[in-house]
């Protein structure tokens, strides 16, 4: 499984967005699972980086591409607990002045992949999702 680690900073988000995009185009991932992976990749290591300021170390991203899926997983090696599987209240009817703050990224990220999966122990945290080809759904 190819994996490589990224420097804790909002200005390495174009980084993680290259390593992912050229695995994809190397193994013919279908748009349909290219764009929520790349949306949850972004969203989840902006968090990561956001609201871990005392963190050190740098990002483990891992991706496997099978059968035209893609299987990511994360890993914060100095990280508070904050489970990014647990739902969600979102108002996704309130108008943008009514929304409260925070939220809404991880609720969309639930409802795109198809399994988000979190394990947090000894300060590590890891982050696991998926989304699976539709190829044969047509």
């Amino acid at each position: 499984m190819p994996e490589k680690l990224f420097a804790r900073s909002i200005d390495h988000i174009k980084d993680v967005y290259e390593f992912a995009e050229n695995l994809f185009e190397a193994n013919d991932i279908a748009d349909d699972v290219r764009f929520p992976i790349h949306l949850a990749l972004e969203e989840l290591f902006v968090n990561l980086v956001s609201y871990n300021t005392a963190g050190r170390e740098e990002i483990l991203i891992e991706i496997d591409t099978a059968d035209g899926g893609v299987a990511v997983t994360m890993t914060d090696f100095e990280a508070e607990d904050f489970d990014v599987s647990r739902p969600r209240e979102v108002d996704i009817e309130a108008s943008l002045k009514e929304r409260k703050p925070g939220g809404l990224g991880l609720h969309l990220i639930q409802h795109m992949v198809d399994t988000l999966e979190y394990d947090h122990r000894d300060k590590r945290s890891k982050i696991r999702f998926t989304k699976e080809s539709r190829k044969d759904d047509v």
